[in-house]
């Protein structure tokens, strides 16, 4: 069976993360293709020299090129390709236009995250039309949250009957509780600096928990990053701006909580290492977020900001029973987030689809 995966990025983020593991674990009687934007770091540069892929074809960086599709069809045709499986709404444009090229070719399409909220009505109404557009196009959608199905449906960009989820997952640490939390207490987040991950909203948390026993620690990068950091600087914050790591579950092991204050998600890793190493979270009440977060039991779940600075003070006072939290983030991950049980129903799916 020959496989092509589709992504317009091929930098730091949750779609390109979940693509790398589909590369690295697919079954070997599966063959490995790939059409990414050239130089990404570190996910570009990485499958550059990965021997499991056997053809690689670039395209744009989040952008559309009609030169890029032609390209691609004669790719899917010369390499015999049977399955296409795009990741993210870029990609997505690509692989259901494939479909109406070369309509022998199975199309699976993976949202990674339909958002809630945009910058602009033009950009809401340019994502409505051409999700629809587009719907009937694609063999098998899934959606990374049952949030993010419901979403999906409710605006015509799949159907009950051809969407099915599947949740992302990582590699299980085999991590033991938690049993006591730092003085002062070390939030950490795993994030991209931008408008879905909301940092604004972090950094005004962190003010207001200026005069409390907090420390937070952010590690990852964006093109908010430097505005934030020198924000940051100016208000005196305690504010640890790590940068991109290759080790980010070194930082997670040596923090006490985790934070989120994205405005939509599909399904984040980072929530799910926070609970792989039994690391409670504080997470915006938005959907992804809302299926790794079980309110006061794995965490706690906010609306609005002043929420979040309330549930930290207590945090940072030992209201909390901070060993329970820590093993029911365990026993949850455990339950529904690892990467044996995310691969296995992928490559279950490929074969279905083959033998239809």
């Amino acid at each position: 069976m020959n496989v092509l995966y589709i992504t317009v990025r091929s930098d730091f983020g949750g779609g390109p993360r979940h693509i790398d593991q589909l590369v690295e674990w697919m079954p070997k009687d599966i063959n490995v293709f790939m059409a990414y934007p050239k130089d990404g770091c570190p996910y570009g540069l990485r499958w550059e020299s990965n021997n499991r892929i056997k053809e690689t074809i670039f395209i744009p960086y989040r952008k559309f090129s009609l030169k890029s599709l032609s390209e691609l069809k004669h790719f899917i045709k010369d390499n015999k390709i049977d399955i296409v499986h795009s990741h993210g709404n870029g990609a997505g444009i690509y692989s259901r236009l494939l479909k109406i090229l070369c309509p022998s070719v199975a199309v699976i399409h993976t949202f990674h995250g339909i958002s809630d909220v945009y910058k602009s009505p033009v950009k809401y109404v340019l994502s409505l039309c051409m999700g629809t557009l587009l719907s009937p196009f694609c063999t098998k959608y899934i959606a990374v949250s049952k949030g993010e199905k419901e979403l999906s449906i409710k605006r015509h960009f799949s159907k009950e009957d051809n969407t099915l989820v599947i949740y992302n997952g990582i590699e299980n640490p085999n991590s033991k509780p938690r049993i006591k939390q730092n003085c002062p207490v070390i939030i950490v987040t795993l994030s991209r600096f931008d408008y879905q991950k909301n940092m604004d909203s972090m950094l005004r948390i962190a003010k207001m928990l200026k005069s409390c026993s907090v420390k937070f620690v952010w590690v990852g990068d964006g093109p908010d990053r430097l505005r934030l950091e020198q924000q940051a600087k100016d208000w005196g914050l305690d504010i640890t701006f790590v940068g991109f790591s290759n080790e980010p579950m070194e930082y997670l092991k040596s923090a006490d909580w985790y934070i989120s204050t994205s405005r939509f998600e599909g399904l984040p890793y980072g929530l799910i290492e926070a609970c792989s190493v039994g690391l409670p979270i504080i997470a915006s009440n938005v959907k992804g977020n809302n299926e790794v977060v079980v309110n006061e039991k794995t965490g706690f779940l906010f609306k609005e900001e002043s929420e979040a600075v309330e549930k930290i003070r207590l945090i940072s006072q030992n209201v909390y029973p901070y060993s329970d939290f820590s093993k029911n983030a365990i026993l949850f991950f455990k339950e529904y987030f690892t990467e044996t049980q995310m691969i296995k129903r992928i490559v279950s799916l490929y074969f279905d689809i083959s033998k239809s």
